[in-house]
């Protein structure tokens, strides 16, 4: 297990920004007794403590690890300073005991920069040294836990070498070393998510299912350009001649059976999934794009470009896409499954979707790091892009879910009417069967035509929506259960 994201270290860290710092203490004395060599475990621990003696000690135990961290040293010059400098003020600088009450003034910055002998060993340091209780007495006595080598002396502390004459900010990186490192953060962040997406079973039960959709597009041009004869088993004009009386029920040659046409009934299922995932994942990209950019800009900016966005998503609650969708393929009978994606995400991606997404990007811009970015100068794009985007990402996976299920369900409500015959899909097999069923003299339409057209629906829609649900415990911490 990578030491550095120990769910102890994270719930230490939570610990820590929520104020409950003797919490934090306790379970870190308990954590470095085991890993006394953890830099994180030192880093966390110097933030929890209050006594600056206590923080320099912790300090010096991450430079003895890691003798480059360039943070950790600007740190310890500080609280070396702050400890020093009281006790060295000459005596005409200290002030009676009849003023304590009157507010220190701030003393005046000193002219030349910091020297590099600030972090070497001084009079007051060698005594810390020396000094019997150290950190680790200090939190067993507080704690009541029992510290293995709390009574040792700490070992003497060594300076950084080489020794450098001034703080100096750390060179920025490079453009690979950049990439690397946000690589590096994605991956731990996409692992910390699958981690809470696994915990659901049915989520993984809707993954499967995308899969074998997947496998059945994949599947029809590989079969069909090298194992079916296109002139059989072509889901237009394919006609097989061996049979005598169509539509026929499954059979050697014909797993499922052809239609009254004579075409072959598997291959028609999955010519149909394609055009399916199309569909879906065109109205799923495009919920969440425009979702998105209207949810963080609402957010942002607040006020009236707030309102008008809001109401005109009200507005477009009021249709409901399905609706929307057979009103145009009424009117537009020639439109392709990627414009019917488009025009579904962006009706859904207007109404609802923004008006979910809006409410979390609020939550999001009321957070006190956002009012930390705009005092450190950080501008509209850098905060939406870099905070309030990635905030609502998860949201945004869960909408684009859910819009494939609602997008798939209305393109196979426009074939079902036959309003539309741009492309064949799932809805056209049922409307084939109710059809040309009738006209062939069959006493109603074949089962075998019906039934799996209606599974794969059933199953398509259900696999994305078991993945929505895993993804809504990604998307809400108060749901997340703690990894075992």
């Amino acid at each position: 297990m990578d030491l550095n994201n120990h769910p102890i270290l994270e719930t230490a860290a939570s610990q820590i920004r929520d104020g409950k710092r003797e919490d934090a203490k306790k379970l870190l004395a308990q954590f470095l007794k085991k890993n006394p060599q953890n830099e994180q475990g030192w880093v966390l621990l110097s933030y929890a403590l209050d006594d600056n003696k206590q923080k320099i000690y912790a300090l010096k135990r991450i430079l003895q690890i890691n003798p480059a961290n360039t943070h950790v040293q600007a740190r310890l010059s500080q609280f070396s300073a702050e400890l020093i400098a009281p006790r060295s003020a000459p005596q005409s600088q200290r002030r009676p005991a009849s003023t304590r009450s009157v507010p220190p003034v701030a003393a005046p910055k000193p002219s030349r920069p910091i020297q590099a002998d600030i972090l070497q060993p001084t009079a007051r340091a060698s005594a810390l040294q020396s000094d019997k209780k150290s950190l680790l007495q200090s939190v067993s006595q507080s704690t009541g836990i029992p510290v293995r080598g709390a009574t040792q002396v700490a070992p003497p502390f060594i300076a950084p070498k080489p020794v450098i004459a001034a703080y100096q900010h750390p060179k920025k990186f490079g453009f690979l070393r950049q990439i690397q490192t946000r690589l590096t953060i994605s991956w731990r962040r996409t692992r910390m998510n699958w981690r809470f997406f696994s915990q659901s079973k049915l989520a993984l039960v809707g993954v499967l299912l995308i899969v074998l959709f997947g496998m059945m597009a994949l599947a029809f041009p590989i079969l069909i350009n090298s194992v079916w004869p296109r002139g059989v088993y072509d889901p237009v004009t394919g006609f097989d001649i061996n049979i005598f009386q169509h539509p026929s029920p499954p059979g050697p040659g014909h797993i499922l059976g052809t239609d009254s046409l004579g075409r072959d009934v598997l291959s028609m299922i999955l010519a149909a999934t394609p055009p399916t995932f199309v569909v879906g994942l065109t109205a799923a990209l495009s919920t969440a794009f425009i979702g998105t950019l209207l949810s963080v800009t609402a957010a942002y900016f607040r006020g009236r470009v707030d309102m008008l966005i809001t109401n005109l998503a009200d507005v477009f609650l009021l249709f409901p896409a399905p609706i929307i969708m057979v009103i145009i393929g009424a009117r537009y009978r020639d439109l392709t499954p990627l414009q019917l994606g488009l025009i579904y995400g962006f009706v859904t991606g207007m109404g609802g979707t923004t008006i979910v997404m809006r409410a979390q990007a609020i939550q999001v811009a009321a957070k006190p790091f956002m009012e930390a970015a705009h005092i450190a100068g950080g501008g509209a794009w850098h905060i939406i892009t870099k905070h309030l985007i990635p905030s609502v990402m998860p949201l945004a996976a869960l909408q684009m879910m859910l819009a494939v299920t609602g997008a798939v369900v209305a393109d196979g409500f426009i074939s079902f009417f036959g309003i539309t015959r741009m492309s064949s899909n799932w809805g056209t097999i049922i409307y084939d069967a109710f059809i040309y069923g009738n006209i062939s003299g069959s006493y109603g339409p074949p089962w075998h035509m019906l039934i799996p057209a209606a599974a794969c629906f059933s199953l398509f829609a259900m696999g994305f929506y078991l993945v929505s649900r895993g993804l809504q415990r990604v998307a809400s911490p108060a749901t997340r259960e703690e990894y075992r």
